[in-house]
């Protein structure tokens, strides 16, 4: 900002420079070839203006155009001018074809002004037609008193040469008008052209007008004094368009301007007001040509005080609406809910309250960016309205969780039911189609519960139906402040054992059925509470993942475990198995910290295998992309607990896996089920026709083993080769079945 203000002292120091060589030659043998240096000005101030309209677009494009044509039409009026009074030596009359170069100056500048100022809005429109007949009825009143009366006076030898008279000062009044209005809503770093235009237009305003005058009497000479204000006023605008090459215009339209810049069209009614003062005061007579401007002026400046008062009145209602609104989906926002259910309560009204949070939304803002995200959280939005109307309040708390206040009570549930189908219609994003659930709590007050409380309620009963899985609903009951306190304490308590190094690796060998040997061994978390002892991967697992802790505490197994496997001896024959959340699947860093964590720990890639439950399949865009990276290090892929979830075989057919590891109920039901029997029989031989190696999980006895092994299966793993365990306790000799 100090180097553009620097340029600005520059250049104006530069365009007032420009006109001391008048001062220097006035009354000489040179002074009337002065005017071919202001003609030159004129020329070569085009090109500046030409160069800014380059750099800009829309209306203020033709603007700079037009202000460069303007200082053209000037420049080859006045070498008109020149040619005849210092080549041709003939008279020039007046008016003349000069004069139409001269008077298309203001007409062209005007209007490049105010296309350059860009005024789009009705309301700006508005505001800018009363402060530009404010502010020319004052200019008007100033003009007439300072020049115009003395012109109109004057008269001239025909009707032609008075009119063309009296449009110098007028259409000088018309371009100050716009040129103020301009300066007036430039925004603070435009502020450097605005002054070098204001400072042109003084230049050529002092010029024109006292040519007028002189015309008029008669007694203008090339070359004069008062010519300076032309040089400076070309030089100016030509130096307003270099600026604007490196620094475009900006305005503000919006009306909410600096105070300054807010009374500055009153700036010249006040002057024009001091004016017929002055000439009251002094026993000059103030005649209708200042008196009409004067009172119309003054009515304008009621009108617009009406104006504004009504544009603050909607600038308010607007400012109040974005306060208190969702810009993106349109419904309310949490200022909103939180004042209209104290307002509820406050009144004693039983109200209840939804709350809702979209599942899985971040892998839709992963997979497919977030302008989709954004068009699936306004239909969300669309669609709850759809289930809720008038007098209900809908809002959106931020990202992906919406509340509902609401005064009916009665089939809350019911309402529940029909808005997570409404939310499970398909949504068409692009070329994709998108499938929403939502975990929802409900919650009812009968007036007397605080707004504190009832927002714990809903938030208890939302937990409670994300517990349940996904696309579910659940009512508060006072049970679940047992089961938050609960989960709160697990949380606090699985951070601190993360922080202190509390958990630890055990391993199971993943046996080959037929010599028995340990084909590879998969590291397991466990956690030793203080208190409680040992706390099941069920329990902690799941806590860490709704608590967001899942990335770090996944990480640190796979480390340890990597870190243990190195030093075993049978490392170099079997391979290491760790599960994984899909959580860590939609980080993108993670194929590079699985790399670093092996490098670190010694190990090939073809060591490891890394195992997806088939949860991760339930979206197979979000995490099919860093499995491929994985793989193409040379990681395995094994889908753990096949048969349980989402699995198909479209999924093994299109996922990246190696291994598919069967659930154990498939396992615990081949003795005494038939049907169990073909069906693990048809899978190993699927599994075989398309590359994958079966791992059989959950043998607890020698009948399933040699089952298993006449079906085909290979490889399995259970309590019947060893528990989870101290990996150092893991033979490398062929197990012995317990």
């Amino acid at each position: 900002m100090i180097s553009q203000q620097r340029h600005v002292a520059l250049l104006v120091a530069l365009c007032l420079a420009a006109g001391i060589p008048i001062f220097l030659l006035s009354g000489t043998v040179a002074a009337p070839y002065t005017q071919l240096g202001s003609s030159l000005l004129a020329c070569l101030g085009t090109v500046p203006c030409l160069t800014a309209a380059r750099k800009v677009g829309g209306s203020a494009r033709l603007g700079w155009r037009l202000l460069a044509a303007g200082s053209l039409s000037w420049g080859l009026g006045n070498f008109y001018w020149s040619w005849n009074e210092l080549v041709a030596h003939a008279e020039v009359l007046f008016p003349s074809l000069a004069d139409i170069g001269y008077l298309l100056f203001p007409l062209l500048a005007t209007a490049g002004l105010w296309l350059i100022a860009g005024w789009t809005s009705i309301g700006t429109r508005l505001t800018v037609l009363l402060d530009g007949l404010i502010v020319g009825c004052a200019l008007f009143v100033i003009g007439w008193s300072l020049t115009v009366r003395d012109v109109w006076e004057a008269g001239a030898d025909s009707a032609l040469a008075f009119v063309v008279s009296m449009a110098y000062p007028v259409c000088d009044i018309v371009l100050a008008t716009v040129a103020v209005l301009l300066a007036a809503r430039t925004r603070r770093g435009s502020r450097g052209i605005g002054l070098l235009l204001l400072l042109g237009l003084a230049g050529m305003t002092v010029s024109d007008v006292l040519f007028a005058l002189d015309t008029s009497a008669g007694t203008y000479a090339t070359g004069q004094n008062s010519d300076a204000g032309w040089f400076v006023a070309f030089s100016a605008c030509g130096a307003a368009g270099l600026l604007a090459t490196r620094w475009p215009m900006t305005f503000d339209h919006t009306g909410m301007t600096a105070r300054w810049q807010t009374t500055l069209p009153y700036a010249p009614f006040g002057l024009a007001a001091l004016v017929v003062a002055v000439q009251t005061l002094t026993g000059v007579g103030v005649d209708a040509p200042e008196a009409v401007p004067l009172m119309i002026g003054f009515l304008l400046i009621l009108l617009r005080q009406l104006s504004t008062l009504l544009h603050n009145s909607t600038l308010t209602r607007t400012l109040r609406h974005q306060a208190y609104h969702d810009p993106l989906t349109g419904l309310g926002n949490r200022a909103l809910f939180l004042e209209r259910l104290e307002g509820a309560l406050g009144a004693g009204r039983p109200v209840a309250v939804l709350y809702l949070d979209l599942d899985d939304f971040k892998m839709i803002n992963d997979s497919l960016g977030h302008d989709a995200g954004d068009v699936v959280l306004r239909v969300v939005g669309e669609r709850l309205r759809a289930c809720f109307g008038e007098p209900d309040t809908i809002a959106r708390f931020g990202g992906d969780e919406f509340a509902v206040l609401t005064g009916r009570v009665h089939d809350l549930t019911g309402q529940a039911q029909w808005l997570l189908g409404l939310l499970h219609e398909p949504i068409e994003v692009g070329a994709r189609t998108v499938r929403l659930g939502a975990s929802v709590g409900l919650a009812v007050s009968d007036g007397s519960t605080s707004s504190e409380d009832l927002r714990k309620n809903v938030d208890l009963a939302m937990y409670a139906a994300k517990a349940q899985g996904k696309n579910a609903y659940a009512m508060f009951a006072p049970s679940m402040r047992q089961g938050f306190d609960q989960e709160v304490r697990w949380r606090a308590e699985l951070r601190q054992a993360l922080a202190e190094n509390a958990l630890h690796i055990a391993f199971q060998p993943i046996v080959a059925l037929g010599d028995r040997r340990v084909a590879g061994v998969e590291a397991l978390a466990r956690w030793h509470h203080p208190e409680l002892g040992a706390v099941t991967p069920d329990v902690f697992i799941p806590v860490a993942e709704r608590a967001g802790l899942i990335g770090e505490l996944g990480l640190l197994v796979l480390r340890r475990a990597c870190v243990e496997f190195a030093s075993w001896p049978g490392s170099q024959t079997a391979y290491l198995s760790v599960n994984v959340s899909p959580s860590q699947m939609i980080d993108a860093s993670f194929p590079s910290k699985v790399a670093a964590t092996l490098y670190e720990a010694g190990l090939r890639p073809g060591q490891l295998v890394l195992e997806v439950t088939e949860q991760a399949l339930a979206d197979e865009s979000e995490v099919i992309g860093t499995l491929r990276r994985l793989r193409e290090f040379g990681i395995r892929i094994a889908i753990d607990d096949f048969g349980t979830g989402y699995a198909s075989l479209r999924y093994l057919h299109r996922f990246p896996a190696d291994i598919v590891k069967i659930d154990r109920t498939y396992v615990q039901d081949i003795a005494r089920d038939p049907a169990a029997v073909h069906i693990l029989g048809t899978l190993w031989q699927l599994f075989g026709a398309i590359g994958l190696t079966a791992v059989a999980e959950g043998i607890e006895d020698q009948a399933q083993a040699a089952m298993l092994a006449e079906l085909g299966c290979q490889v399995g793993q259970g309590f019947l080769y060893g528990r989870p365990g101290p990996l150092g306790a893991i033979s490398t000799e062929p197990v012995t079945a317990g």
